[in-house]
């Protein structure tokens, strides 16, 4: 009787225990790696994602800048006019002026903005100031970076005889322009910018720039001006009455 209840009792052996364990850890070491692949591809993903979305955004800014590029000059801290699109700005790969600028808090200053690119060797940046015509007291632009990851950046243009160009203005409009006056620099018929990502190799975007008026944009470049300068004695004149 004894024998038999003892018989009943008896448990696992060592061997059946680690047997046991050995599989357990089998298995955990199975989905362990099944859920860190899972992970690694996700991240993967989501880093695919947002470099992609990067350069959405960076074309979409383009496309925006370029596609609001209006003709209207600009002064420098020593009063002389710059074109309202050139390459010739050192440290900027283009520099422009473009109109459409939201202004939801209603704040003193124009609708157009002064805005330029920068490629700094590995990302792309966008750079844009508060005011158009730059003061003695003139602060940094703001900016934003873009994309990272970029090995190229390269713009170039396309002139109304259908030829293509690196440098906007030329060298013979900018050697014709004179201190102190008003440029009339044509606009370029297209852009076409071209970039080589890291990850998504070399990608090529063409614009088709507005057509202008030249009559029409220095009117443009009046009027803002003396909106300027009336802002300016709007302000002396309320400084004295307080």
């Amino acid at each position: 009787m004894m024998a038999a209840r003892s018989a009943q009792q008896r448990g696992f052996t060592l061997m059946e225990v680690l047997i046991a364990v050995s599989i357990t850890s089998i298995i955990g070491i199975g989905v362990w790696q099944v859920v860190n692949n899972i992970i690694k591809a996700r991240e993967g993903v989501d880093e695919i994602a947002v470099q992609f979305e990067g350069i959405q955004k960076l074309m979409l800014m383009l496309e925006r800048d370029l596609g609001q590029v209006v003709n209207r000059p600009v002064r420098n801290i020593y009063g002389d006019f710059e074109p309202a699109f050139s390459t010739r700005q050192d440290g900027f790969g283009l520099v422009l002026t473009r109109q459409g600028w939201r202004n939801p808090l209603g704040l003193r200053r124009s609708g157009l903005q002064r805005v330029a690119w920068e490629y700094t060797g590995e990302e792309i940046r966008r750079h844009y100031w508060v005011m158009l015509d730059k003061g003695q007291e003139e602060t940094a632009p703001r900016n934003e970076l873009l994309l990272s990851g970029v090995k190229d950046f390269s713009i170039r243009f396309l002139t109304v005889n259908r030829e293509w160009t690196d440098q906007w203005p030329s060298e013979e409009v900018m050697a014709s322009m004179m201190p102190g006056q008003l440029p009339s620099v044509p606009m370029p018929m297209g852009v076409e910018v071209t970039l080589e990502h890291e990850r998504f190799g070399e990608l090529t975007r063409l614009f088709a720039l507005p057509d202008f008026d030249q009559t029409e944009a220095d009117s443009l470049a009046a009027m803002e001006q003396g909106e300027g300068e009336g802002e300016g004695e709007g302000e002396e004149d309320a400084g004295g009455a307080l």
